[in-house]
């Protein structure tokens, strides 16, 4: 695992996308057995927030400054930050990326997807984490998503992410 200290080396941002259920919080789960990192968790902070998610603007927007303050901490500290969040649109994403382009770190964008029907069913079933969207937030969130204007790895959560946490991991360490 490495050190969470980088010395003279850029710190980097990686930045996870994709609707509930897709597989954001199984990925940064693996991808924390190789590299050490502030996993900034929406859901986790949603819980802090709002016990009962309403998911509401007013409700969201306390839940991103949040993540944004422990992402630019982790940044400033000199140390890794995942954001592991839905992260669907362009403005979703405004604020992490210019915080990272003000902390001068690097920017991993990871686009984590599956078909609509698989993202269904793991909705449907009991989940672990704090995660408390269901198919009546993924309905809301459907129409929501937008390319990133940055290259991103696109992972496929319904295969081995073996491949793509490699390919994260050389992405961050290529960052010297």
């Amino acid at each position: 695992m490495v050190s969470g200290n980088f010395g003279d080396s850029r710190p980097a941002l990686i930045l996870l996308s994709g609707l509930p259920g897709a597989g954001k919080t199984t990925f940064a789960t693996e991808l924390r057995k190789h590299l050490a990192f502030e996993h900034v968790e929406s859901d986790r902070i949603r819980a802090e927030v709002a016990p009962v998610p309403r998911f509401t603007p007013g409700e969201s927007g306390v839940v991103f400054r949040l993540a944004e303050a422990a992402v630019r901490l982790a940044l400033e500290s000199n140390c890794h930050a995942l954001l592991d969040a839905t992260n669907l649109t362009n403005k979703d994403r405004r604020r992490f990326l210019k915080a990272a382009e003000q902390l001068g770190a690097v920017v991993v964008a990871v686009r984590i997807a599956a078909p609509e029907g698989v993202i269904r069913q793991r909705l449907a079933e009991p989940r672990e984490g704090f995660s408390k969207a269901g198919e009546d937030v993924l309905d809301k969130f459907l129409s929501r998503p937008q390319p990133f204007g940055i290259p991103a790895v696109v992972v496929d959560s319904r295969f081995p992410l073996a491949p793509a946490i490699e390919l994260v991991l050389a992405l961050v360490n290529g960052s010297d």
